[in-house]
């Protein structure tokens, strides 16, 4: 099921991340460092809070079929939102555990991995591997630079 939501992108060339885009449907603004970015990022953001909005009971805004009036440095956009791309946001979590034959068919395999929803694979019956997100990766990887910075400044302050 897709939805189409209205947006406006605005262009600051003396913010961090230049480009911001406000979304009226969900009353938020996302920025990032290009055009694809923010619309990107905006799609995920209306995903996610539509799918809060499921799991509460609320309903869901109607498509939006007419572009909003924006300032002469704003360009309005229209951000499609595949809806079933986030059901496993609000999905009971299952461990997904395969053979490593199943990597035979890594497009079936792939197609199970979802963000915070890896896929397991054995070897001879035993855990070996784990397939994640690239953001779930990224996620570990901070989390690990964050215990390690932690570490780091426990350290020096126990030296002095």
């Amino acid at each position: 099921m897709y939805l189409t939501y209205s947006g406006l992108i605005r262009h600051d060339e003396r913010e961090e991340l230049p480009y911001q885009m406000y979304i009226p449907v969900i009353d938020h603004t996302v920025a990032g460092q290009s055009v694809y970015d923010v619309v990107t990022r905006g799609r995920e953001m209306i995903g996610a809070l539509l799918m809060e909005k499921v799991m509460d009971g609320e309903d869901i805004p109607e498509s939006e079929a007419t572009l909003p009036q924006g300032d002469a440095d704003e360009m309005p956009t229209f951000i499609n939102v595949e809806l079933d791309r986030f059901k496993h946001l609000i999905a009971p979590k299952e461990s997904v555990i395969r053979p490593i034959n199943a990597l035979k068919q890594p497009k079936r395999i792939l197609s199970q991995v979802y963000d915070f929803q890896p896929v397991f694979i054995t070897e001879d019956g035993i855990g070996r591997y784990v397939v994640v997100t690239v953001r779930d990766y990224d996620m570990f990887q901070n989390a690990i630079g964050m215990m390690l910075d932690k570490q780091d400044i426990e350290d020096a302050l126990e030296e002095e």
